[in-house]
């Protein structure tokens, strides 16, 4: 995107560190240098900002935040404190500028471990709308990173309703195209599993004080429909639809309705103001390899596999490339909640 002059907001919405929610004398080495490669790569790729989730918190204060001064990104908080004197660890928000446009990002979590002793959270919700309050009327959009469990996720539509965009994490939820979204209220996206997606919002706006029209979706649903009428037509080119089903009924009501359908899709789109475009990225074999990018993830699993004697007692040092690529995957294979 950036190689075409596009210059996109980036976001990480926490569960970002460590393949696992269990840090152990054997495996600690391994992950703590996994995290510190995670910030090294997204120093490399370019990101903006990062919220401070439930894997984030799990080695401790300290940790935290010495690995948040060797990120490029800023790392946001909006309801995790220290235990000891109450203040918030992190901003709990930045504005960005960004063609023409002031978003404001708002970053919360109610996945703090119970046995962490150094930090402490307030009621997430309470948090976020107290700073979306905050910023309203200084940005023109505003998008909240929300770690929480995926039952928590239901709800997010009404615990920030003044909220434009929500991005989630803690969840291995998948949004997707035809994923249903409150009308009225914010759009809410989940990446996923284990960072295996990566989702692009392209937005145009035209008037800040309408809402946003997804045409993706009604791009989808359109390309559905035509391709059900093909499917119908197959029987007879020469023939009209209502010509050749005339006598099945069940048939007819559902080319009046694919026709309805059609119209209102068709008006959605002529008639939006401020227009959305969803994307799902799968990050597969197929996604073009950047040379240098993969030496470092290479070199970097190749590491923490060194690291881990687990990992290390089960691998030749003459380890090929299919062997160290089904290793990653099993080393991440207890952590759900990555969503970037």
């Amino acid at each position: 995107m950036k190689e075409k002059g596009i210059n996109p907001l980036i976001l990480d919405a926490g569960d970002l560190f460590f393949s696992t929610s269990s840090l152990n004398d054997k495996n600690k080495k391994s992950e703590l240098f996994r995290a510190e490669s995670i910030i090294e790569g997204y120093n490399r790729i370019g990101c903006d900002i990062i919220n401070v989730g439930h894997y984030e918190v799990l080695n401790g204060l300290n940790f935290l935040e010495k690995i948040s001064k060797k990120s490029k990104a800023p790392f946001i908080s909006a309801n995790l404190r220290k235990y000891t004197n109450d203040d918030l660890i992190f901003p709990p928000y930045q504005i960005i500028k960004k063609d023409g446009l002031k978003i404001g990002v708002i970053g919360v979590t109610d996945n703090l471990p119970d046995t962490s002793n150094s930090m402490k959270a307030d009621n997430y919700i309470e948090a976020g709308n107290k700073y979306i309050n905050k910023i309203l009327k200084q940005v023109d959009l505003i998008i909240m990173l929300v770690n929480c469990e995926r039952g928590k996720q239901e709800s997010l539509v009404t615990d920030f309703p003044k909220a434009d965009f929500i991005v989630t994490s803690g969840s291995t939820n998948m949004t997707r195209a035809n994923s249903p979204q409150e009308a009225k209220g914010p759009l809410v996206y989940s990446c996923g599993k284990q960072g295996k997606y990566l989702i692009s919002v392209e937005l145009e706006i035209k008037d800040k004080n309408e809402p946003f029209v997804d045409i993706s979706a009604q791009e989808k649903n359109l390309k559905q429909i035509n391709k059900r009428f093909e499917r119908l037509q197959k029987k007879d080119p020469s023939k009209p639809l209502e010509e050749i089903y005339a006598d099945q009924t069940n048939v007819l009501k559902l080319i009046d309705g694919y026709k309805k359908d059609l119209i209102e899709s068709e008006n959605l789109i002529g008639s939006a103001i401020n227009t959305l475009k969803f994307k799902t990225f799968a990050l597969n074999r197929k996604v073009e390899d950047n040379d240098k990018m993969l030496e470092f993830v290479n070199e970097t699993i190749s590491t923490c596999n060194i690291l881990n004697p687990k990992i290390n007692s089960k691998k030749s040092k003459n380890i090929n490339k299919n062997k160290m690529e089904k290793s990653f995957k099993n080393n991440h294979s207890k952590h759900d909640g990555h969503n970037h």
